[in-house]
């Protein structure tokens, strides 16, 4: 797979997982019930998997890794920081968590976006 492919995959599954923990959010909160749904607890975990093998192999292709390319150590604590709020704000329909898990995916964006620890303040 070429580098556009694998770039455009990984940017598709990343706006597919952000829109669904959105939709998800909103309606647990309207519906706690739904919760028990299986698609809505297997779908978003299928979406993250591919998205994290999809950055692996844009990681390879593209020669950078986290640890040694500052903005992907970066995009990395990004991401642990969205996962452990997007957790509180799903099982606790926790609407702080939830601002801040949209925050810290906000940051990863504008890290991938400048190739920068400083996320979007660097294209400014």
């Amino acid at each position: 797979m070429d580098y556009s492919a694998l770039k455009h995959s990984h940017m598709g599954l990343a706006y597919l997982s952000i829109l669904l923990f959105i939709i998800r959010f909103a309606m647990f909160r309207m519906s706690p019930a739904l919760k028990a749904n299986k698609l809505f607890k297997i779908l978003p975990h299928v979406i993250d998997t591919l998205l994290l093998v999809f950055a692996i192999l844009l990681c390879i292709e593209i020669s950078q890794y986290p640890l040694t390319d500052h903005w992907l150590t970066a995009k990395v604590a990004g991401l642990i920081a969205y996962i452990g709020f997007g957790t509180v704000a799903i099982k606790r329909g926790n609407t702080t968590a939830f601002i801040l898990a949209l925050v810290s995916f906000g940051y990863i964006f504008g890290a991938a976006k400048a190739h920068s620890v400083m996320s979007w303040l660097a294209l400014m």
